[in-house]
């Protein structure tokens, strides 16, 4: 159960659903009105969002030590 949680595809997914969130609630907040302080904190929020959801998409995955099988005869 918890594989498919921390699984790569649950992590492109969630990302892009951060990704998407920020971007509307930033986007609706600016609708009713923002000053200059609090769309920056959005831009930065939107920026740190995509990142996230870069660095899912291109971080190496984890190498795999080589395992040696010892044969008892």
């Amino acid at each position: 159960m918890l594989k498919y949680v921390i699984s790569q595809k649950s992590a492109e997914l969630g990302s892009a659903a951060l990704v998407l969130v920020s971007a509307g609630l930033a986007g609706h907040t600016a609708a009713l009105g923002m000053n200059q302080a609090q769309a920056m904190g959005a831009a930065t929020a939107i920026l740190g969002s995509v990142m996230a959801a870069v660095m899912v998409r291109l971080w190496p995955e984890p190498e795999k030590a080589p395992v040696r099988i010892r044969k008892d005869d």
